[in-house]
């Protein structure tokens, strides 16, 4: 049976209003300015922010904050203008069926590609080599690509680096300008040459995605290092896929190119900026880096009529009763149409009071139902990373703290009870039945998704 799982990807960021909000939220690092106090969003996209009751009491105690991303739906049937180049790991433990499908699925994508788009063929082991160069998406290309592909063979090393590398050159040298830029890199196992580190590599990843490329992470088969490829789909901005059996890649291609079509941002990134007596500190399923009083999270790219959550721990200090803002909160994209710098802002606020019964009758159950998704996904990752340093039973503990925990939770409506304990217990019988390598990819796809 050929398994397949796919991952979205998200970020967070502080700006300001106007142009200078643009600058701030796609051009680095700057320190924002005060921001204008009404929300507002662009191209009808809605974003929120909120705890899950309206009212705190007044001390030091940290809450979830739920920041809901959703995407107005579009009329349009075509696309932004796509440069693609496709990077893949031809190391020796790529022979037989995994080349043999990577190279097939490769073929079929680039059949699929229009006239107005351009693609590149990458390879890497030991090193890297460029297969096709960037080129337009003729007839007469895609047929030489086609034969070029057929020559690619395996051997040596894992130079994860190399093919990433390679791939950005390839999409600095694209025909096109602005539409749609996208790296699928492939790989069935773990980076032993080049640059191995994980963090390294991630920043290799992001410093790419600065530049407005999306990069979606395949890893096939169960040894490649999931820890890795997740992250670089993460900081990416792109999509993570798990493919258990490589003939499931020509799925997964058709997949990526369907939903390009619906695109309507990329190079993404969310900002929280802390309130006075608030502080975020720390995001579920997401990579954030901290500047000064504000977190940024970059964001897969946005697609039409999609919901997106990112959901945060942060801690309040409020000394008196009364409004308190938590943080501003910023959402800035790129319409791959035109070009254009969009952004969206919302403030999450509460009241501070001083009576138990007023923050109960203040829930937000459809926010709990949010938070509770995110925390499920949180005990998932906590499990894989016990499991690697005290073994499957302990990994199986923490999931099994966290089924009570769902059912105790009286806000949860019963169909939401039984979503959550489901995936739980499916997760409980992976850790059971399934190998090590087996079980922490099929529960950091599910972590992810949850995340999402």
């Amino acid at each position: 049976m050929l398994t397949a799982h796919r991952v979205r990807t998200s970020v967070a960021i502080a700006g300001a209003a106007g142009a200078i909000i643009a600058a701030a939220l796609f051009t680095g690092r700057v320190e924002p300015p005060g921001v204008h106090p009404d929300d507002f969003a662009d191209d009808g996209l809605q974003l929120t922010a909120k705890l899950p009751t309206q009212s705190v009491l007044a001390g030091a105690m940290e809450h979830d904050l739920a920041v809901m991303i959703v995407a107005p739906g579009r009329s349009e049937t075509t696309r932004a203008p796509l440069s693609l180049v496709v990077v893949i790991d031809r190391s020796g433990s790529m022979a037989g069926d995994p080349l043999r499908d990577a190279k097939a699925a490769a073929g079929r994508l680039i059949e699929q590609l229009g006239s107005g788009d351009a693609f590149a063929i990458v390879t890497y082991s030991s090193t890297d080599e460029t297969v096709m160069g960037m080129t337009r998406a003729t007839e007469v290309s895609k047929r030489r690509a086609l034969d070029a592909i057929e020559t690619i063979m395996e051997e040596g090393g894992t130079c994860i680096s190399c093919g990433l590398q390679r791939g950005t050159r390839e999409l600095a040298a694209s025909p096109i300008a602005g539409g749609l830029r996208r790296m699928v890199l492939i790989s069935d196992g773990q980076a032993n040459e080049g640059i191995y580190d994980r963090g390294e590599l991630a920043q290799l990843a992001s410093d790419t995605a600065q530049g407005g490329v999306s990069i979606t992470s395949v890893g096939v088969g169960l040894d490649f290092d999931e820890v890795t490829m997740v992250r670089l789909a993460n900081v990416g901005r792109g999509n993570y896929y798990f493919v258990e059996n490589t003939g499931a890649l020509d799925q997964i291609f058709s997949r990526e190119l369907g939903g390009l079509a619906q695109t309507i941002g990329t190079n993404a990134k969310l900002i929280l900026t802390d309130g006075l007596d608030a502080r975020i500190v720390d995001a579920y399923g997401y990579p954030s880096e901290r500047a000064g009083d504000h977190v940024i999270i970059p964001i897969a790219d946005l697609r039409a009529g999609e919901s997106r959550k990112v959901v945060l721990r942060v801690r309040v200090a409020p000394a008196h009763t009364g409004p308190l803002t938590i943080a501003k909160v910023e959402l800035g994209w790129r319409r791959p149409t035109d070009g254009a710098n969009r952004h969206a802002v919302t403030t999450a606020q509460v009241d501070v009071v001083d009576d138990p019964d007023a923050v109960a009758d203040s829930v937000d159950v459809a926010t709990v139902r949010i938070i509770e998704q995110a925390r499920s996904a949180h005990a998932l990752e906590e499990a894989n990373g016990i499991y690697d340093s005290h073994g499957a039973d302990a990994a199986r503990q923490v999931l099994e703290l966290r089924g009570a925990a769902i059912g105790a939770n009286k806000y949860l409506d019963a169909a939401t009870v039984d979503r959550l304990r489901r995936t739980n217990e499916a997760a409980l019988e992976t850790l059971r039945t399934a190998p090590a390598s087996k079980a922490k990819k099929i529960n950091a796809v599910q972590a992810y998704e949850l995340a999402r």
